[in-house]
């Protein structure tokens, strides 16, 4: 190969080798300052089309649970009155147990008959007052359909009417035979506490099948974003040791670079006398 100052071959060289170096040396600093291997289309155009979907299925999965965890709210409002009206009508049995004896006096009775007016409008409270969201499940007729999968499925969470079901049941006890026609074994009383007990194993079955689906997507959820890791997570480990590497590299090419730089120099030596 013949020496010429106009081209020196082995800077050249150098010089490609180290602006390699240099390109490894960025990708690498964006993998470590990122944690991911594939952070942009730039990385790896494939990869991040699909991590790109798998992130868009994850976001979708999060606003399933979000709807769901309300759904959930609204049922949980509605088994916390359902409680409440169950405790009221134990208290109701027993106020209209005595005033289905004949032998109250009548300021008793009319104590008695407050009693049950009074609990009766707890009831009516309990029943308007369970809203979530301003939804109620208690006092209508009308189904709650929630959203259960990124594909629009939906879980269908049955109206409870207690409020014709359960409050409607409680006639005017103003007679001992009224009150006692109430608590009777065939009476209006035990037909409210049936339907009552109907409406809170149906919420409750409800609440179970929304909080199953809520943790069934959170396992889909899970495994995606495990795939996705799996995909575009950067190994900091591995990068380490080459970010180490790569600057040892590079100080080896700027002074190999240097080196050839001073090759030129050299050709002086030629022509001194």
């Amino acid at each position: 190969m013949s020496n010429s100052i106009n081209t020196n071959i082995g800077a050249m060289v150098a010089l490609r080798n180290l602006n390699n170096v240099g390109d490894a040396l960025t990708a690498t600093n964006k993998r470590i300052s990122t944690g991911y291997n594939v952070s942009d289309a730039y990385d790896d155009g494939a990869s991040y089309a699909v991590a790109q979907g798998l992130r868009g299925d994850m976001a979708a999965l999060g606003a399933v649970n979000e709807r769901l965890s309300v759904g959930k709210g609204m049922i949980d409002v509605a088994v916390k009155a359902g409680e409440n009206i169950s405790k009221t009508l134990i208290d109701i049995r027993s106020v209209l147990t005595k005033l289905a004896d004949q032998a109250l006096t009548d300021a008793d009775r009319t104590n008695y008959e407050n009693q049950y007016a009074t609990l009766k409008s707890d009831i009516l409270s309990f029943i308007q007052d369970a809203k979530y969201n301003n939804v109620t499940l208690i006092n209508t007729s009308a189904n709650q359909s929630l959203i259960s999968n990124v594909d629009g499925g939906n879980i269908t969470i049955s109206a409870q009417n207690l409020m014709s079901n359960v409050y409607s049941q409680l006639s005017a006890a103003n007679t001992y035979t009224a009150a006692a026609g109430l608590i009777g074994s065939t009476g209006a009383l035990g037909t409210a506490e049936t339907n009552l007990g109907r409406s809170m194993n149906q919420l409750a079955a409800d609440s179970r099948r929304v909080t199953n689906q809520i943790n069934f997507n959170s396992a889909i959820n899970d495994a995606t974003k495990t795939g996705l890791g799996a995909i575009v997570d950067a190994d900091l480990a591995k990068e380490s040791a080459m970010l180490q590497a790569l600057q040892v590299k590079q100080q080896l090419a700027s002074q190999a670079l240097s080196i050839a730089n001073q090759a030129p120099q050299s050709l002086l030596g030629l022509f001194r006398g």
